[in-house]
């Protein structure tokens, strides 16, 4: 509860916000859900803090209540698409595919980049907006490649999902998008993709 704005992060105890009986107010929090002290029972200046936080951490909770239930309060769909990106972005963050084996070693690349890539390449098509892709790697003999550990990729596979004009013709549209992300890919990743597949997930009025 109490208010951190020490430079060097939490203040030392003797700064910390403290009760007329000598007690830190953080500690009092700390115990708010279980049931009182015997020093709390006795003490009128913990018996004042307790039923205060006790106060605030009801109105706090039904303030996030509110905010759950009030459908006005509630993310959209591109708000909630946002965050699941982010999140995606930064479990992917950790995958790497390697690129190629050198003398010092591998050298490779981070799921999240190459995915950057992908998306980079389909919206080089005009009208193309890329949005999710997903990765799938696996090394000799099928076996899937464990998150983290690198190892000599032999088949790559993403699936793409984008929006188009509802103008454009979606098969033609599918090949050309096809062999630009292949051979953007390939050109700056050596990395040659078994299998691209594209799902049209949105259609937009020009």
């Amino acid at each position: 509860m109490a208010v951190n704005d020490h430079p060097q992060g939490d203040p030392p105890r003797h700064e910390r916000p403290r009760l007329g009986c000598g007690r830190d107010l953080d500690e009092v929090w700390a115990s708010i859900d279980e049931p009182p002290s015997a020093h709390e029972q006795h003490c009128e200046d913990c018996r004042s803090a307790r039923a205060s936080l006790q106060n605030l951490a009801l109105i706090t909770g039904a303030m996030r209540e509110n905010d759950r239930v009030d459908p006005e309060l509630q993310p959209g769909s591109r708000v909630r698409e946002a965050i699941m990106m982010v999140a995606r972005a930064e479990i992917r963050r950790g995958r790497r595919a390697p690129l190629s084996r050198t003398e010092l070693g591998t050298i490779d690349i981070s799921e999240q980049a190459l995915t950057a890539l992908i998306r980079f390449a389909a919206s080089t098509l005009p009208g193309v907006r890329a949005r999710r892709c997903s990765i799938s790697t696996t090394g000799p003999g099928g076996t899937r490649a464990p998150s983290g550990d690198p190892v000599d990729v032999t088949d790559v596979r993403i699936t793409l999902r984008v929006a188009l004009p509802s103008t454009m013709r979606i098969p033609p549209a599918m090949v050309s998008l096809r062999e630009r992300v292949g051979a953007i890919v390939r050109t700056q990743t050596s990395i040659t993709m078994k299998q691209i597949d594209i799902v049209v997930e949105d259609l937009y009025d020009v």
